[in-house]
């Protein structure tokens, strides 16, 4: 995975919009580079930018909302109105941009971000949505957003302090550098998990003791006396069962004797109800023999009713006849008034309708006149809401020929500038319009060439800045070089020498024993000598071991200073030749931008702009043409406006006067309004009257010829009742009538009849049944006890039944407790085996990683994760130095010095600890862990982009110099991108690629890549 290309804008403290490009320029050509800057002036937001954009994180903060953007001020550069961050990435070829970006609304609100993933080749989005992307581009690089951090972002001083650490100390460092704290946790959990089944246990045996169960003695004797009342209860329930059965038997007899009594009280009081009822029999019988002249009464009364209603409705017709007449007369004397002459009915309707269609005639000629009037009224203002948009030039008068005579002066004024500025037409407006254009076209490429030369004057002068600098470099490694050459052969001649006389310090050393051995007279078996001056005193030797370890160490650092000098000097004379060569193409190019800015000059007709305030006034002089130009299109404008206005008045004033002409001759002919409404209603209430006079004549011949029919009808009818009432010897119609009941009223009679009938016949099957009950009871009675005394023997009895069913419920009520309290205390049993069971598992993982603060578990897991990371650690190694071995320290240097090993394979696999490292080793073996951890978290995927943060401030001058080649060994061989996160000056010296970050006085900070 590889960061290619990031853009952000107003994050933090680096305000508007900046973008970095690490795949082309100059920081893909070094691969090494530093990003530097004051502490606060935004070093760190680069990385902030990368892990937003990927996964809507920040180490400093975590995951960001609106509420951590508002509240707690992070994320977006104060006062700004959006912000965004954007990073472009490569894996396994291909590569996608993730977008993150959040703004305000009209409000000052914050909306939701957006955030999405697209594919750079081909410009598809392949996944966008708040939740959806940081999963998405989890999956693709194949790293969670922790792993990616400590992949990514490798903090040198966390494994410098881890090296020299105790054990404890050095897990606790660990477990933060690794994020690996659950393990602690765990430990805890087990711990508190263990002491929980612990007191479950104790808890349980507590409630397991309180339960007790009946003795076995007492719960026998309660089994049999359960039994006994058992067999009494029997007894007892026989005999209340022969005791209710002649209770019932005595009951019934009771009861029958009573039904008996009030069924002959009842049959008394319904033979009372019969006689009574016998007057009502007679008004049925009556009705039954009348009511068939029903009929024949209703169709009597039916004519007398409608005999009367129509000689009701003859006398309102005529009354109504009469004032339709009056009606008739009053509107032939308004129509005479009206058209001022007699008017005969034949001519009512014609005489009104021409009176009308001339009136309306008048009447639409005057309204179309005023109708055009009033809509060349509403142009002219129309016309004067332009003419007088910014002032008033030309006032409204209601009159038109007062109005006329106010426009004149205003278009003569207008006409005169118009003189002054020698332009008649638009198309001499146009022409003048166009050369403005193009003055203003010119001097727009004019800005943009000259403010391009200036840019590049300006970068050419800076690259000459850079130049002398680089020079001054080459002179003075130059120098350094040369005294180098000089001291290294004279070093190297004392280190020879010192190495000659310490072998032969070791070589008579190692010969001390055979000296001892030797006697003066014998042959020497090594070169034969009799005499042995050596033998019994030691020979002087001056040691230098210590000397010769220290220039030794001098040399080894000269030499790699040389190296190191020698690569700066290379690089130095590179850049100065890059430069001189930049400059020479910079002054190629600077030239034919100075021609065009000539030629845009001469186009303008003015002389070679040396100044940005040359070109300043020029823009001024023709910004005041451009604005000349405005006045002028505005006065030819305002001209026709005022050609249109005159137009328009001439008309207005010709529609006013005919309008007036056609109101006056309207007016001779009918003074006054309402005409149109006057004759329509006359002719509508004409029409009425008409239509009622005819109406009310045939209603009432035709209520005539009713009226003579229905009482033929009447009198016939009347002829065969009078007939009946003889027959029947009825004195009146009245009479008869009150004969005859409704139909309700006679089948209220006949319901009452089939009632008594009824209650008769139920009073008599009553009295049967009874006297039938009362004789099979009285043969069923087997004891002469009375009712009381059966019913007292019954409930004595009953009661006794009772205490027997209490003791019974009492012995089982005890004995099923019993048995509950067995189950319960069998349940109980059951779960202390299995807390018990719970307790021993816990109990044994409590032995093996638990503890009240987790240290146990997590010094377990530490220390396999030191392992594997030592290991990682180790290959690391291979790649910056053939020297050192890293290792745990073993079970028994431990216990003197818990300290990390190493293996000196230049030592003869000298085993000592890591502090006796020196500075720069230490660096290397601490930065080998930093990108062991990398690989770590990395998992599978390759890292091709890491950024080291801080860790160099420390190292002293000489260490510095071994840890940035060291960096641009691993550089060059691992084809890395390797951003150094520093403020320490010797680092920016050493690396020339820079991303270089400065604090400004307004609180934001600038951003510049320099190489």
């Amino acid at each position: 995975m590889k960061i290619s290309k990031i853009r952000f804008k107003n994050i933090h403290s680096l305000r508007g919009e900046h973008h970095i490009d690490f795949s082309s320029g100059p920081l893909a050509e070094s691969g090494l580079f530093a990003i530097t800057g004051a502490t606060g002036s935004g070093k760190s937001t680069l990385l902030d930018v990368i892990t937003l954009a990927l996964f809507n994180k920040v180490p400093r903060i975590g995951a960001i909302s609106k509420a951590v953007i508002e509240d707690q001020g992070g994320i977006m550069t104060r006062n700004a109105a959006d912000c965004y961050a954007e990073v472009e990435y490569i894996v396994e070829g291909k590569t996608y941009r993730s977008h993150w970006s959040i703004e305000r609304n009209r409000n000052n609100n914050l909306k939701d971000r957006k955030q999405e993933i697209i594919d750079v080749t081909t410009g598809a989005i392949i996944e966008s949505g708040k939740s959806s992307v940081p999963t998405k581009n989890e999956e693709l690089i194949g790293l969670s957003y922790d792993q990616f951090v400590k992949a990514i972002v490798l903090s040198q001083g966390q494994f410098s302090k881890l090296l020299k650490a105790k054990r404890d100390e050095r897990n606790k460092l660990l477990e933060d550098i690794t994020g690996a704290k659950d393990y602690r946790s765990i430990g805890i959990a087990v711990y508190r998990k263990f002491k929980e089944a612990q007191d479950a246990c104790e808890k349980q045996e507590v409630r397991l003791g309180e339960v007790e169960l009946l003795p076995e003695e007492e719960k026998t004797k309660l089994i049999a006396q359960e039994r006994e009342l058992t067999k009494a209860k029997t007894t007892q329930k026989k005999a209340l069962e022969v005791l209710k059965a002649e209770i019932d038997n005595k009951k019934g007899i009771l009861k029958n004797e009573l039904v008996l009594k009030a069924n002959n009280d009842l049959q008394k009081q319904l033979a009372k109800d019969l006689d009574a009822f016998k007057k009502e029999e007679s008004r049925l019988q009556k009705h039954a023999k009348y009511v068939v002249h029903t009929p024949l009464i209703s169709d009597y009364e039916q004519k007398d009713k409608a005999l009367k209603e129509h000689t009701e409705e003859l006398s309102k017709q005529t009354a109504h006849e009469k004032m339709v007449l009056k009606d008739y007369n009053d509107l032939l004397q308004q129509a005479t008034t009206l058209l001022k002459k007699t008017v005969e009915p034949s001519e009512f309707n014609q005489a009104l309708n021409t009176l009308n269609t001339t009136y309306t005639a008048l009447k639409k000629v005057e309204d179309l006149a005023q109708a055009e009037a009033k809509l060349y009224e509403d142009a002219i203002k129309k016309l004067l809401g332009d003419i007088n948009k910014d002032t008033v030039r030309i006032p409204f008068d209601g009159q038109p020929s007062t109005f006329v005579t106010g426009v004149t002066p205003v278009e003569d004024k207008v006409l005169g500038f118009l003189k002054t500025a020698q332009v008649d037409t638009t198309h001499q407006l146009e022409a003048r319009e166009n050369k403005v254009n193009e003055s203003l076209a010119t001097l727009g490429s004019l800005k943009v060439a000259f403010t391009k030369y200036q840019s590049e004057l300006q970068q050419k002068q800076s690259k000459e800045t850079e130049l002398k600098g680089s020079e001054a470099q080459v002179v003075k490694h130059s120098a350094i070089l040369k005294d180098l050459d000089k001291e290294l052969p004279v070093l190297d001649a004392e280190v020879t020498k010192l190495t000659k006389e310490e072998e032969h310090r070791k070589t008579h050393q190692s010969l001390e024993a055979h000296r001892n051995q030797l006697v003066d007279g014998e042959a020497c078996p090594l070169c034969g000598a009799l005499e042995h001056p050596f033998a019994s005193q030691q020979p002087v030797f001056d040691v230098k071991a210590d000397v010769l370890r220290s220039k030794k160490e001098l040399l080894h650092t000269k030499r790699e200073l040389k190296a190191s000098i020698q690569a700066l000097l290379k690089s130095d004379q590179a850049t100065s030749k890059r430069l001189q060569k930049e400059l020479l193409e910079a002054e190629k190019a600077l030239q034919p931008k100075a021609t065009a800015i000539e030629k845009l000059c001469a186009s303008l007709e003015v002389a070679t702009v040396k100044t940005s305030a040359a070109i300043e006034s020029l823009e001024a002089q023709v910004l005041e043409d451009s604005k000349k130009l405005t006045q002028i299109k505005k006065a030819l404008h305002l001209r026709d406006l005022i050609t249109d206005l005159k137009i328009a008045a001439k008309l207005w004033e010709e529609k006013t006067r005919l309008k007036a002409e056609k109101e006056s001759k309207r007016k001779a002919l009918y003074e006054g309004d309402g005409l149109l409404e006057t004759i329509q209603t006359l002719l509508n209430r004409w029409s009425a009257n008409t239509q009622n006079r005819s109406h009310t004549t045939k209603t009432i011949a035709t209520l005539n010829a009713k009226i003579e029919e229905v009482s033929k009808e009447r009198s016939a009818f009347e002829t065969v009742l009078k007939d009946i009432l003889k027959q029947e010897g009825i004195n009146s119609l009245q009479e008869l009538k009150t004969n005859i009941l409704s139909e309700s009223q006679a089948e209220n009679i006949r319901r009452q009849q089939n009632t008594l009938q009824l209650k008769q016949e139920r009073l008599k099957t009553e009295q049967t049944a009874a006297l039938k009950e009362l004789e099979g009871f009285k043969k069923a009675i087997t004891k002469e006890d009375s009712l009381e005394e059966l019913q007292n023997k019954y409930t004595s009895l009953e009661e006794e039944s009772a205490r027997t069913n209490q003791q019974i419920g009492v012995i089982l009520t005890r004995l099923e407790a019993d048995k509950k309290i067995k189950a319960k205390q069998e349940e109980l049993l059951a779960e202390l085996k299995s807390l018990k069971k719970e307790e021993a598992l816990w109990k044994t993982m409590n032995s093996l990683i638990g503890d009240a603060n987790g240290k146990k578990f997590s010094n377990f897991v530490q220390d396999l994760t030191l392992e594997q990371l030592i290991g990682y650690t180790n290959l690391r190694l291979k790649d910056l130095s053939d020297r050192y071995v890293l290792d745990i320290p073993t079970a028994e240097e431990a216990d003197k010095n818990d300290a990390l090993k190493v293996f000196d394979m230049h030592q003869g696999d000298a085993r000592r600890t890591i502090n006796t490292l020196s500075g720069g080793e230490t660096f290397m073996v601490s930065l080998a862990m930093a990108f062991a951890l990398s690989d770590l978290a990395a998992k599978n995927v390759k890292i091709e982009s890491v950024f080291i943060d801080e860790g160099f401030g420390t190292l002293d001058p000489e260490t510095l110099n071994q840890a940035i080649t060291i960096l641009e060994k691993m550089q060059n061989e691992g084809d890395k991108s390797i951003g150094v996160i520093s403020h320490v000056e010797a680092l920016k010296e050493r690396i020339t690629t820079q991303i270089r970050l400065e604090k400004s006085g307004s609180g934001y900070s600038t951003l510049q890549i320099i190489k």
